[in-house]
């Protein structure tokens, strides 16, 4: 029996706008963490999207 992970990035928008997207991939608790996280330090548009292996989240324009 085989359990595929599920791996989560995030993208959001700086407090001065600039788009970002995580680069590596989290679990979903820790993807949430660090949601709340950016959310707290004043940044807009965060999302936790799921990610494939050997993929990385784009920023959101």
């Amino acid at each position: 029996m085989t359990s595929a992970s599920r791996r989560y990035g995030l993208t959001w928008a700086d407090p001065d706008g600039a788009a970002q997207a995580s680069a590596g991939v989290f679990d979903k608790p820790a993807a949430t963490r660090r949601r709340r996280a950016l959310k707290a330090a004043g940044c807009t548009r965060v999302k936790v999207v799921k990610v494939h292996p050997g993929e990385l989240p784009q920023p959101v324009t």
